[in-house]
């Protein structure tokens, strides 16, 4: 009985398992072997490769370097999200211009400007941070 009950649950956690983990897996690997051919998208993860050894060196572990981690991320998926709502316009407007699709073009780049922008104010506030020390007032 118990034999049985084990080998059921066994089947529908492989079941389980195949339907909501490795498929969407397959799906967000197949993303990023797309936006590995995007320039902006490898320009950012190039930065932010060269960017955090640094940062680790300055400030060390610690809430600095998770909040610039978080920061770079952001930016990423910003990035992503550009590139997919882009993707559609191009899709759904191929023959005419809509002024509708490029109001949603410039509102996804505008989205990866306030993350940059986001990332350098982060990153610039906790380096004079951590050089001036806390005589700020």
């Amino acid at each position: 009985m118990q034999r049985k009950f084990f080998r059921k649950f066994f089947r529908l956690f492989i079941v389980f398992f195949w339907r909501y983990v490795v498929n969407p897996l397959s799906y967000s690997i197949s993303g990023m072997r797309f936006m590995r051919h995007e320039r902006p998208f490898r320009m950012e993860l190039v930065c932010g490769i060269i960017v955090l050894p640094v940062c680790f060196w300055i400030f060390g572990w610690g809430w600095e370097l998770l909040l610039l981690t978080v920061d770079f991320f952001i930016l990423l998926i910003a990035e992503c999200l550009n590139t997919a709502i882009e993707s559609v316009v191009d899709f759904s407007a191929q023959s005419r211009r809509f002024p509708l699709a490029k109001k949603a073009k410039d509102t996804a780049s505008a989205a990866v400007y306030i993350a940059l922008c986001n990332a350098i104010v982060s990153a610039t506030f906790l380096l004079s941070f951590r050089l001036f020390g806390t005589h700020l007032k």
